[in-house]
This record gives structure tokens, sequence and C-alpha cells, in this order.
């Protein structure tokens, strides 16, 4: 696996530099204006981290707190074409896994992809998702979820259903849909 590194951006200018990320033309619908994200990422259930390898920038990928305190959600994972292919979007999101499982009464972690976006797809249910049509601030989309492992003394109580509150405090895009590697 690749070794990447994540660095919460905070200024418009570190926004500004991901604009020499470049995608395949076939993958552009699936990204977003940056300047968007950086007003995106002012909401405080938002970080937006970019990635680095060997110290290149080489994409970057929205953290958002949902309204369920509990739930996470992985969102405009964007890795620049020339590295694409090789691992890193696994290793963004493998990081990501282990970064929310360590934050308290972290138990699920959404992510959100463009329904026709099937590399997307693909990576999530490599890193062990499972796709559910769900709906998300009114619009279908397409979802993986991840739950972790239940504390093994965890008794479940009758009545106790996974219920999956797709709702964030994020601020809403005029367009859902994703890209990721």
């Amino acid at each position: 696996m690749p070794d990447i590194k994540l660095v919460e951006l905070t200024s418009i200018s570190e926004f500004l530099a991901l604009r020499a990320i470049r995608v395949k033309p076939r993958q552009r619908r699936f990204t977003r204006n940056v300047v968007l994200t950086w007003m995106q990422t002012r909401h405080p259930a938002v970080t937006t981290y970019s990635i680095y390898h060997d110290g290149q920038l080489i994409g970057y990928v929205m953290l958002i707190h949902a309204e369920n305190p509990t739930q996470w959600i992985i969102e405009r994972l964007t890795i620049d074409r020339d590295y694409q292919r090789q691992g890193h979007g696994y290793a963004v999101c493998d990081r990501l896994i282990d970064m929310i499982h360590e934050f308290e009464n972290s138990e699920m972690v959404i992510a959100r992809y463009a329904p026709e976006n099937i590399a997307g797809r693909k990576l999530f249910e490599k890193l062990g998702f499972v796709q559910r049509e769900e709906m998300f601030r009114g619009r279908h989309v397409a979802l993986l979820e991840f739950e972790f492992e239940e504390d093994e003394d965890a008794v479940d109580e009758p009545g106790d259903e996974d219920e999956i509150e797709l709702d964030s405090d994020a601020p809403e895009d005029e367009d859902d849909s994703d890209r990721s590697e």
C-alpha cells in the first residue's frame, strides 16, 4: 500500500493549490470546484484533507461528521490522474477509517459517490463497505456503509434494528455526484 500523508486544509491558498490536481476527462463530472469545497469546509462538521505521496500533492478528500454523532461520511475522494490505479485511494480511505475508529462513539463510516462512478463503488467494496440505496438530503444516491464490529460483550436488545440517519450538517451541493479513484 502506498505511503500517503493527509494534511488538513485550512486556508484558501491551500485549497487553491488543489487546482493542480488533474483527473481524466470522463471523471470531471464527479469533481467539484475547489472554491466550493473550501466554502463547504468552513462548516464545522466538514474537514478537507490534501493527500501527499512522497511530498507530492496528489489529491484531496472530505470527511464529514454526520448529524448522527456516531456516523462519518467520506466524500470527494479525488486522486490525480497520474496516481490513479496505484492504491492511493485505498490507502487514503484505510487511513480515514482508522482515524474515525479512534474517535469516541464512532460506529459507522458512510462513503458517498455518484451512482455511475463504478471505480468509486469498486474501491469502497474492496474496503468492506456494503452498497445500499438510500435517500440523502432528499436525493437518491448510492451509499456504502461500514459498521465497526460490535464489542464482544455487547448484547442486542429486542427491537434494536440498525438505522442509518443519512442527513449531515454539511451544506448542500447543487449536484451531489462525487468522484473516487
